[in-house]
């Protein structure tokens, strides 16, 4: 741990799969004073780690803690990752995207303590919520998504352009009702996050509807024999790929094999004909760009664990573009 010199800015960015965490941070990116270095610490469900890659390929500096979620790895991992970051690249201001399955309880305590106070201002807790989601009971019953709400001081729905008036309207009702009030309710499209909001201040006081939520870790490797990079918990599981060099995709029939899933979430960064694409999926809705090359292809699903994912070795071959 540095000694101390100043408090280095900090911000929790965080809501649940698909809500547009990783947008909203690159835009906060894109507005950082030029003369400042910002780090990020992402945490990603499934093991492939695909939101470094690209955080990096926007000059920020990046440790990544994934295959799990940080609340259930605020422990040794938790420590190694916050501590390299201080230590080696003395951020200008730190921002912490924690996996959209986990609960920030754990996260805010470990971040709240003494030890880490020293070093760090904890600013304002940012979390984004897909209004759409405030009706459907599978996401108003998740005590992950419940309790990301209740401690956040900066409550932004985003993907306005996408929700009915009576999301939206269920957002700000519900957005209004909290003791302490929200330092901000706001609405925004495609992560549009103004930079002011990461210096409203942080208040301790908000508490949890579900505190005993990950008292305990439930996250285990899934253990298919045909891959190494899975992962499964809070009834959500994740299958991981990292692909040979050289490898490209058909464009066409990627896209055609990614529609067809019964997924929650898709991102990857991938090699195909058409040049190098960010795949960006939610519910079977995708937002695809051309993106910087990596060295090799990767790709990540998340679905229901009683869902029945066919993503096989064989099927996704098929994808391959033809030599």
């Amino acid at each position: 741990m540095p000694k101390k010199i100043l408090q280095i800015p900090t911000n929790l960015i965080m809501g649940f799969l698909g809500v547009g965490k990783t947008t909203a941070i690159l835009n906060l990116l894109k507005q950082k004073p030029k003369n400042e270095n910002w780090a990020v610490l992402v945490n990603e469900f499934g093991k492939v780690g695909i939101d470094g890659a690209i955080y990096q390929s926007y000059g920020a500096t990046v440790k990544e803690i994934s295959g799990g979620c940080l609340c259930c790895a605020v422990g040794l991992p938790f420590k190694i990752g916050i501590n390299r970051l201080l230590k080696e690249v003395r951020p200008d201001r730190l921002l912490i995207e924690p996996t959209g399955l986990g609960h920030p309880k754990k996260v805010l305590e470990m971040l709240e303590n003494k030890y880490y106070q020293e070093v760090l201002d904890l600013k304002a807790v940012i979390c984004l919520v897909d209004p759409s989601n405030l009706q459907d009971e599978r996401y108003r019953n998740h005590e992950n998504f419940v309790d990301q709400i209740a401690l956040a001081d900066v409550l932004v729905a985003n993907k306005t352009d996408l929700a009915t008036k009576e999301a939206i309207a269920c957002f700000d009702k519900q957005g209004q009702k909290f003791k302490p009030a929200k330092a901000l309710v706001a609405q925004t499209t495609q992560g549009q996050l103004d930079i002011c909001w990461l210096d409203f201040s942080r208040n301790s006081t908000r508490q949890a509807s579900f505190p005993a939520a990950h008292e305990h870790s439930n996250y285990t490797p899934a253990g298919n024999k045909n891959s190494s990079l899975e992962n499964k918990g809070d009834g959500f599981q994740s299958f991981g790929y990292v692909f040979p060099e050289q490898t490209q995709f058909d464009y066409s029939r990627l896209m055609n094999f990614l529609t067809a899933l019964s997924a929650e979430r898709i991102k990857g960064m991938c090699s195909t004909n058409q040049g190098w694409y960010l795949i960006n999926g939610v519910n079977g809705s995708f937002n695809n760009q051309r993106c910087s090359p990596l060295t090799t292809s990767k790709l990540e699903i998340i679905a229901a664990e009683n869902q029945c994912v066919d993503i096989s070795a064989a099927l996704l071959l098929q994808c391959f573009a033809e030599a």
